[in-house]
């Protein structure tokens, strides 16, 4: 079956086997599933966009390995300031095999191109990250 011939339900399948990978296993735990659980309740077909498209079809594509690809999504929405995603993302990067020292220094390196205060933006939603899975959060 060629990539233009998957169903939805196929492509959804797809995207809850992507986010499972990109939560430890669970599809409804870790940072993927609360960010999906949370969008359903309030926008289903968003989520389901979501599930289908975003996980099912993009992060789903072979050419690059998931370690690679979140690493280029902690970077991009760091440059973009989504401090949303950007967690959900750190969350994915550390699952996919990044080290906490690659994710900062990831996010440090946008200091070149996008600035001091969207590189230190990005590192504090990192620093929230980071405390979060440590249990230090207030």
């Amino acid at each position: 079956m060629t990539e233009e011939n998957l169903t939805n339900k196929e492509r959804y399948a797809r995207g809850i086997e992507k986010l499972k990978e990109l939560s430890g296993g669970s599809e409804t735990g870790g940072a993927g599933g609360e960010m999906v659980g949370w969008l359903d309740t309030i926008a289903p077909d968003v989520s389901k966009y979501a599930m289908e498209f975003v996980l099912g079809d993009v992060l789903s594509r072979p050419g690059l390995d998931t370690k690679t690809r979140e690493m280029l999504n902690v970077a991009v929405l760091t440059a973009i300031q989504a401090p949303i995603e950007l967690k959900l993302h750190i969350h994915c990067a550390l699952a996919a095999g990044c080290t906490r020292d690659e994710v900062i220094e990831i996010i440090s390196q946008q200091i070149v191109y996008v600035g001091f205060p969207i590189a230190i933006n990005g590192l504090h939603a990192a620093k929230e990250v980071f405390d979060e899975i440590d249990g230090n959060v207030d």
